[in-house]
């Protein structure tokens, strides 16, 4: 009956997700101001009137939507079972990960916090606060020692800075840094294995996720299995020797793709196929629509078990992507076929 309490507040939570016929409003709306009026009837409401309200939204929905996104995320961490928190806050932890790379990446860059703090998932440990602190270093080797000092991760972010220090990349940092937290996820993993195989499996699917994405890009670019192997990811379904076997056997981006057993792509290679461009974005889509019918089923079909958290945790981040695709579609002028194509759980 240890999750009796948490699964209940899943379960409210999980009902005040944005519901799909409102979803289905926003693709119909012109304008961004339209999409954050009806945001205001939806849990983002207190995002929204503290930044502003509707007439500011053109510019700061994306600040409206991270904020939230980490308001939430703080919300799971505080109601699951007091001697499982630690799980919960490995799992959000990818959060803090994303916030470092992208302070790492802006710094480096010269970028301002302005042009970055919309993007940042307002955590405990690399939220607002703390990323105005850090842009405000005057480099990144600077940064990393100082986020040593003040978040949980000074042994992943000394990979991070060892990796910057030998290449002066701070997309090389970020890259280590990832790698660094996805080797120490597997063990998270393993207990969370014992509570819950589903929601263990519901990781390890997001971990698949990222490093189908890297073979696919390599593949379509030409980098030989040497040097895309060095950003794969631990503690997947795919085991590395799988993954070599699938980039090698495979003649290009499609047949990687049909042959794929932990997702299902063959539809997305046959509409990456017959584009001109050949967005790899087709994959991404059809991966996270994959993990987003998990992550439903795991909140709706869990009862008393661990794996309701993580399930929410995943279809938050579904949905802040889902809001944010109806709003860069519609700046960029794509058609409602065009945008409900990429957010396939609207049909």
């Amino acid at each position: 009956m240890k999750y009796a309490y948490s699964n209940t507040r899943v379960k409210a939570m999980e009902s005040k997700l944005v519901k799909k016929e409102t979803l289905e409003r926003m693709l119909a709306a012109k304008e961004q101001e339209s999409i954050a009026a009806m945001l205001l009837q939806t849990e983002y409401k207190s995002e929204v009137e503290k930044l502003g309200g509707v007439k500011a939204m053109g510019t700061l929905i994306d600040f409206a939507l991270s904020r939230n996104l980490g308001r939430e995320t703080s919300k799971l961490i505080s109601i699951a079972p007091k001697d499982q928190r630690a799980i919960m806050i490995a799992i959000a932890g990818e959060w803090d990960i994303s916030n470092i790379k992208i302070l790492l990446e802006a710094i480096a860059s010269k970028k301002s916090y302005d042009d970055i703090s919309r993007y940042v998932i307002d955590t405990k440990y690399t939220g607002l606060a703390i990323s105005k602190e850090v842009m405000a270093l005057k480099g990144v080797d600077e940064a990393i020692s100082w986020m040593s000092g003040h978040t949980p991760y000074s042994a992943m972010l000394a990979s991070a800075q060892e990796a910057y220090r030998r290449s002066h990349s701070a997309l090389d940092a970020g890259e280590a840094l990832e790698r660094e937290y996805y080797i120490r996820l597997g063990g998270t993993i393993q207990k969370l294995s014992i509570i819950d195989k589903e929601a263990a499996a519901l990781i390890r699917s997001r971990i698949d996720m990222r490093n189908m994405l890297v073979l696919l890009e390599a593949k379509k670019h030409g980098t030989d299995y040497a040097n895309a192997s060095a950003r794969l990811l631990p503690n997947g379904t795919m085991q590395m020797h799988a993954m070599e076997k699938l980039f090698k056997d495979s003649k290009n981006v499609e047949g990687l793709a049909e042959s794929a057993k932990v997702f299902d792509l063959k539809g997305a290679a046959a509409e990456y196929g017959a584009g001109k461009t050949k967005p790899l974005m087709v994959f991404e889509i059809s991966m996270l629509n994959e993990i987003f019918r998990k992550a439903l089923r795991g909140v709706r079909h869990s009862v008393l078990s661990f794996g309701a958290l993580v399930a929410f945790l995943y279809l938050k981040e579904v949905e802040v992507f889902t809001i944010r695709i109806l709003i860069k579609g519609r700046s960029y002028g794509l058609s409602d076929a065009e945008i409900k194509g990429m957010i396939s759980w609207l049909k």
